[in-house]
């Protein structure tokens, strides 16, 4: 088993760091960590990238490796804020990409609808939707990622797909008796 070698060249840190940089912020966002720390989860999983490059196992899914650290670091980061007694909601505002005010509008009370239901979603199951339906991840990179059997995989999503369905369908019962 070949493993890269121990520190990455600063050409080759620089390209995993611009291809996922984005990824890793959107998925520690997803996973819970307050915007105000967004930064620092994102520099620390990418100082735990440096780290620990020679883990990396070429051939295998840098993204799920990269998820795997961030799951670890919102885990860290969650754990901190109950210590200290601030926890905040999941959810603030995401950048638009949208062009007109019904767009954003759009955009946004979807967003906030998916990160609510996150919130009450259990973390194996929110890990699961997240990286599958959020992130267009398989489930072998998934199950990579977790340490966990493609097939649990394929469960832990379709339970989660389920749920949001059911979820969807709750708020747009309850949109309709409150009238427009």
């Amino acid at each position: 088993m070949s493993v890269v070698s121990s520190t990455p060249s600063p050409d080759e840190f620089d390209a995993i760091y611009r291809a996922h940089v984005d990824f890793v912020w959107r998925s520690l966002r997803r996973l819970g960590v307050r915007d105000a720390a967004l930064d620092d989860a994102t520099q620390e999983v990418f100082m735990v990238v440096h780290r620990r490059f020679h883990e990396f196992r070429p051939g295998s899914s840098i993204k799920a490796w990269l998820f795997a650290i961030a799951q670890r670091a919102a885990s860290d980061q969650r754990r901190w804020v109950r210590r200290k007694g601030n926890l905040l909601p999941l959810h603030d505002d995401l950048p638009a990409s949208s062009n007109s005010p019904l767009d954003r509008a759009i955009t946004r009370q979807a967003t906030d609808r998916v990160l609510e239901f996150l919130q009450q979603l259990d973390e194996p199951r929110r890990v699961a939707f997240i990286l599958s339906d959020l992130e267009q991840m398989t489930a072998p990179e998934i199950g990579a990622a977790l340490g966990v059997n493609t097939n649990t995989i394929y469960y832990r999503v379709a339970s989660a797909r389920k749920a949001f369905a059911a979820f969807v369908a709750h708020r747009n019962i309850e949109a309709m008796e409150e009238g427009p």
